[in-house]
């Protein structure tokens, strides 16, 4: 007997089926989806890789000139030697990678080339190359390329333009050049220095024991002076040459000889036509003449020089009570000079001779930094205007600002440079006891004292 019919419906086996559908759909989306994700994370695994050097995301090379920043250095114009290239690479690089640098010089106007590598001084990632005469680059044009190579073959590159200029004109800062620093005017003719009776108004020197008053100035000039020196030649090689010293060269001299390239300023008296001011020395553009009288009254402008008596303007400074008040009537001191015991007080250990010695120091610090100042804008810092045209300097416009240090964007700039507008340093910052130490000059101002930039003809 055979069984019955089944009476249960059988479902469409059809694939046209709704159901047939979506199932098929689902499957098909998700193996494309994945196919997709892994073809991306490829994709992204290659340029990820492509992107890196030596397993670098950020690996770059820096090539600098006269040791300026990229944007502060970008328009400078260099002579044909004695200017600076550094270039830095990328740290800690394996060492089959760094000998590969290369590193070219390319003339624009013919496509010349020269390799400099084997030229290069490196300590660690850090080279520079002072460029010598044997080189013999011509005025023009010229393009700098380094370049790494790592074990995958990427190719790490960077380019920097420069402009060569000739010497037509020679040198703005000339090898016979002389600041003389005149302590002895006597302005008001009363046959005493000026100076001297400066430092009777702090206290430094009394009328009484001339003698002492003299030795006490010469001791502050000398002091001075020193300042003024390792502001001009700093040991620490600003501009990053590779020696020890990198000299500017002008001699500053408390007694001159005759010469027609000697600057004359005078250092006392009364600043009666810019009460508050120290230093006020002319600005002389280019340093077209180099030798001058900053002491007399020229043109339509009063006289000039350095005006200690100004310091006063600073009585509220920590720094300067402290130093003066062993010799400060106004604080119950006695004048240096005006004790008996004074003469022998003069060089020794007792507490009155070290208070005198600590204000010598100080004071001369405070007063060398403003000579060093006030020497530069006779030398011609800062002119006004981008590179090759000025150093950043301010124009007549810009008011205080006119001569002295601005940034990229004509603001003052953040760092306490030796070129800034004077009136924003407090007396410790010119003693050189503030948080920056002793003021300097900005890498840029120090390459114009050594003929490191040039300035196109006329354009000021």
């Amino acid at each position: 007997m055979s069984p019955p019919e089944s009476t249960t419906p059988t479902p469409p086996s059809s694939p046209s089926s709704p159901l047939g559908i979506r199932a098929s759909f689902g499957r098909g989306t998700l193996i494309a989806v994945v196919v997709g994700i892994l073809v991306g994370a490829a994709l992204v695994y290659v340029s990820i890789r492509d992107g890196l050097f030596a397993g670098r995301h950020d690996a770059r090379i820096t090539i600098r000139i006269n040791d300026l920043d990229e944007r502060t250095g970008r328009d400078v114009h260099v002579p044909m030697t004695g200017w600076v290239m550094q270039i830095d690479l990328p740290e800690d690089l394996p060492q089959s990678v760094v000998d590969t640098l290369e590193v070219t010089l390319r003339e624009e106007r013919t496509g010349a080339m020269l390799d400099i590598t084997d030229r290069m001084i490196f300590e660690g990632a850090h080279g520079r190359l002072v460029l010598p005469e044997s080189i013999r680059l011509t005025a023009g044009l010229f393009s700098i390329r380094a370049s790494l190579t790592d074990e995958n073959e990427a190719e790490l590159v960077e380019h920097r333009r420069i402009r060569i200029r000739t010497w037509l004109g020679g040198p703005p800062i000339g090898s016979r050049q002389i600041i003389h620093f005149d302590f002895s005017v006597d302005r008001d003719g009363d046959g005493r220095p000026d100076f001297e009776q400066d430092l009777a108004h702090f206290g430094l020197a009394s009328a009484d024991q001339p003698e002492l008053a003299s030795s006490v100035a010469q001791a502050i000039a000398e002091r001075a002076v020193a300042r003024v020196l390792r502001a001009y030649d700093p040991q620490d090689d600003p501009n990053g040459t590779g020696y020890t010293i990198d000299t500017v060269f002008v001699r500053f001299l408390l007694e001159t000889e005759r010469s027609p390239y000697v600057t004359r300023i005078c250092v006392g008296g009364e600043n009666a036509a810019f009460p508050g001011s120290v230093g006020n020395v002319r600005f002389d553009a280019r340093n077209e003449t180099k030798g001058s009288t900053e002491c007399e009254a020229k043109d339509d402008a009063p006289p000039a020089g350095l005006f200690p008596r100004e310091f006063s303007i600073y009585a509220e400074s920590a720094l300067y009570q402290e130093i003066l008040a062993t010799f400060d009537t106004k604080r119950g001191g006695t004048p240096f000079g005006g004790l008996p015991t004074d003469v022998a007080s003069l060089g020794s250990d007792d507490e009155r001779g070290q208070a005198l010695g600590r204000a010598i120091e100080v004071f001369g610090d405070a007063l060398g930094t403003i000579m060093a100042h006030e020497s530069g804008h006779a030398l011609g810092l800062v002119p006004p205007g981008r590179p090759g045209v000025g150093l950043f300097g301010g124009s007549e416009e810009d008011g205080a600002g006119y001569a002295h240090n601005l940034d990229t964007l004509g603001n003052t700039p953040e760092t306490p440079w030796l070129m800034n507008v004077g009136g924003e340093f407090r007396f410790e910052d010119l003693a050189g006891r503030g948080p920056a130490g002793e003021l300097r000059f900005r890498p840029l101002n120090h390459a114009y004292l050594k003929d490191r930039v040039a300035l196109v003809e006329g354009r000021y």
